[in-house]
């Protein structure tokens, strides 16, 4: 089926919209996409942790970035595509936190992208912004 676009088919549309999905459920999850931290500095938000700087590590230099690179976990950006060693490598990181982290069923067969948006936001709400200062190293327990 074809409306016209060149290249444009159901299958690549639904692809698109697989990947939108996916990209949106993990933005979801990322704590500083469920808030804005708003005070007498930032009386109309610090966009999500984008304006709380932080000293310069491993190219992370705000929070929202600390968050995105999963704590420097992950920083920079990986070489695209993937190579099997890069598969691989991704495949035991993922089979490692599944390890740590076993599946909880009812947290799982969860659907509700409100209660998800709400997880988030309490963890940013109890954790991402306390003992953590502006423009500061990042402490090693909050790391931890």
């Amino acid at each position: 089926m074809s409306n016209g676009l060149k290249g444009h088919s159901e299958a690549n549309g639904l692809s698109t919209a697989m990947r939108l999905l996916l990209h949106y459920a993990g933005d979801i999850h990322q704590p500083l996409h469920a808030t804005s931290r708003v005070d007498s500095n930032y009386p109309a938000g610090d966009r999500g942790g984008n304006s709380f700087p932080l000293i310069k590590k491993d190219g992370v230099k705000n929070l929202h970035a600390l968050w995105d690179s999963i704590i420097y976990e992950f920083v920079g950006y990986p070489v695209l595509p993937f190579s099997d060693a890069d598969w691989a490598a991704n495949g035991k990181v993922a089979n490692d936190l599944m390890a740590k982290y076993p599946l909880i069923e009812s947290v799982a067969t969860n659907t509700n992208v409100n209660v998800w948006a709400q997880d988030s936001f309490k963890v940013s709400e109890n954790f991402v912004y306390a003992n953590v200062s502006e423009g500061d190293v990042v402490p090693d327990d909050y790391v931890e």
